[in-house]
């Protein structure tokens, strides 16, 4: 197992404002190891985003990971990228933490409880388009 993939996961989880983070695994627990089935799961107010059926948890953490940044929405308002081939804010992980490529400020969330989308999508919505600071730049002498 790779204690970060699966640490990075948790704290990914957290910081997408997650109500809960589970990670375990399916079968005989005194079969093989091989063929235990481990998933990941990320649990909101009335959602949960699962990722199952994987050969270790390594595997169920990174696959979480994934789907939770797939078509997610960076803090600098762009689209996650998780590939240098794609357009949008390029996300890496880095050690223990999965970590944006831009400088924007985290999104603070008020009001609502924890795993609440909808005060998470309120907090969004208040946070100006822009992209990180050298971006911002370029478009501010565009316009000049």
């Amino acid at each position: 197992m790779n204690d970060d993939i699966v640490i990075a996961c948790a704290d990914l989880v957290g910081r997408a404002g997650a109500a809960g983070f589970e990670i375990g695994y399916a079968g005989d627990e005194h079969g093989p190891t091989e063929e235990a089935r481990w998933y990941a799961v990320a649990t909101y107010r009335g959602a949960r985003v699962i990722a199952d059926e994987h050969r270790s948890p390594t595997a169920a953490a990174l696959a979480l990971a994934e789907r939770l940044l797939a078509g997610a929405t960076c803090r600098c308002t762009r689209p996650v990228s998780l590939s240098d081939d794609r357009p949008g804010c390029r996300w890496r992980l880095v050690g223990r933490r999965w970590e944006p490529g831009c400088d924007a400020a985290p999104v603070r969330v008020a009001g609502g409880q924890r795993g609440d989308m909808a005060a998470i999508e309120r907090a969004m919505a208040q946070v100006p388009p822009g992209g990180n600071r050298a971006e911002r730049r370029a478009a501010k002498r565009r316009r000049r």
